[in-house]
């Protein structure tokens, strides 16, 4: 799920155009957003002259011109985007119907197209509009309230009011001291150290949570069959502990059901620390899904940069994140897309390399067919969890890599030498892991790129690359190349 998928096609369109032109470093063509949307010239100007009338309201911080040739955004340092796709989503329909059914236990027909001042028409439709958003999450709004799984449910809205709410908000209204004193709770019980970051995460769920707790005729049975294996975990049963006694403070009768949830998110949200993970996974148990699946795909990870071993740290870091990443693929189901996914795939893809991106799929695979689920192109959570394999997959590259030094010698006049050797390392100075400077007769150096071969060569075993061309397209792809598989 997209968050363009809570408006309205013409608001949904304008959105796209911001995000095409952050994509565009602020510019493109009237051709270029035309062709990218597949929309007509009058349609195009009609969505821009809406979008600088929208963004009037934040004056210099954030605004658009168009000049009938080319489209141009402009945004202060400090003024985050996010703040136009919040605006945009919560005052769409879609979003307001979804929020009214979550403050809303229930509700009847008459009085909720009173309150968002809509036709029954109007409801009928966004409802049928907003269950086929919700397929991915397998819900659906039905007799008057959202069914499905609780733990859906509540993940669902984790993600919706997380997305769309800014940090700043959190951390003024979310920590009540109610929440404040559970969580501390949780430290002192469980034997952990939160962050603030994971402590406003944890006080957005337990909000939620409270929520939904004395709601009757909740669903448990995806859940607690996830959850066979893990009835004996450490922290399964601590967490239990913890849940119960909460709950029976406040006179508010639970069942063992509830207690599950909140080991999930802990364990699958951020909120545990590398180090309290690490502690933890000394004794979890290793025959639950998600351990079996942290182990093989481990395993596979470290197989692949084999002969070449990570430190100690590095390997429990990995660990750390395939757990969560792991978790969440086998307990949850969809996802809620704010930023371009599909662009950062990409872009992670080409500074992966093809056999990295071609790892992190094999990752996904193997996860998907130890869960048992199938493989869904369009499934949101599959392309997150794709995704941050390749995270984890570019933090070990970058970690374990080895580091290279490359000498630049240029039997050419000073001026071209100087100018070609500056063009070089230009395009080579972004490689991790790289250190490129002008050849020195006294070092030894993995590569030389040069432009002729001296006579005597070059000592030791060093690698040589000779150029073709002045710093062409051809050469710096080959030295690229060349500069990978020396580092393997």
């Amino acid at each position: 799920m997209k968050i363009e998928d809570f408006l309205e096609k013409k608001e949904s369109f304008q959105v796209q155009i911001i995000k095409a032109l952050i994509l565009a470093s602020g510019q493109l063509s009237y051709q270029s957003l035309r062709s990218h949307l597949g929309i007509s010239k009058g349609s195009l100007e009609s969505y821009l002259g809406e979008i600088v009338d929208y963004l009037e309201t934040h004056g210099e911080d954030c605004y658009l011109t168009n000049d009938g040739q080319k489209v141009e955004l402009f945004l202060s340092g400090d003024f985050p985007i996010f703040n136009v796709y919040r605006d945009y989503v919560t005052r769409s329909l879609k979003y307001q119907l979804l929020d009214y059914v979550f403050q809303h236990r229930e509700f009847t027909v008459v009085k909720i197209t009173s309150d968002l001042a809509i036709s029954e028409s109007s409801l009928f439709r966004k409802i049928k509009e907003v269950n086929d958003l919700l397929k991915e999450f397998n819900l659906q709004i039905k007799n008057g309230s959202l069914q499905g799984e609780e733990l859906q449910i509540r993940y669902f809205y984790f993600q919706l009011y997380w997305s769309l709410t800014p940090y700043r908000s959190f951390q003024a209204n979310l920590l009540s001291d109610q929440n404040l004193r559970l969580i501390n709770g949780v430290e002192k019980e469980l034997e952990i150290k939160i962050n603030e970051f994971s402590r406003i995460r944890l006080s957005l769920w337990l909000t939620i949570s409270k929520k939904r707790a004395t709601l009757t005729d909740k669903k448990y049975q995806g859940i607690k069959g996830k959850m066979k294996d893990y009835q004996k975990d450490s922290l399964y049963l601590k967490v239990r502990r913890l849940v119960l006694l909460y709950f029976s403070r406040y006179s508010i009768e639970v069942g063992e059901e509830e207690s599950m949830l909140h080991y999930v998110f802990l364990t699958s949200m951020s909120i545990l620390s590398e180090k309290d993970f690490s502690t933890y996974d000394l004794f979890r148990s290793k025959r639950t899904p998600t351990a079996v699946v942290d182990t093989l795909l481990r395993e596979t990870v470290l197989l692949h940069y084999r002969p070449r071993k990570p430190s100690i740290a590095l390997e429990r870091q990995m660990s750390y994140y395939l757990s969560q990443i792991n978790s969440r693929l086998y307990f949850f189901e969809g996802d809620i897309e704010v930023y371009d996914q599909a662009h950062f795939i990409a872009r992670e893809n080409k500074f992966l390399g093809s056999n990295l991106a071609k790892l992190s799929q094999e990752l996904l695979k193997t996860a998907l067919a130890y869960f048992d689920q199938p493989s869904v192109e369009k499934d949101t959570l599959q392309k997150v969890t794709l995704l941050e394999y390749g995270n984890v997959l570019g933090i070990m590259d970058l970690k374990i890599s080895k580091e290279l030094t490359i000498g630049i010698d240029l039997r050419l006049t000073e001026v071209y030498s100087e100018i070609l050797s500056q063009l070089l390392m230009l395009n080579l100075k972004n490689l991790v892991g790289v250190t490129v400077e002008n050849y020195r007769g006294n070092r030894d150096y993995d590569l030389v790129i040069t432009n002729t071969l001296p006579l005597a060569g070059y000592s030791g075993l060093t690698e040589t690359y000779v150029i073709s061309e002045f710093a062409s397209a051809y050469d710096i792809k080959k030295i690229k190349e060349r500069i990978s598989e020396l580092k393997m």
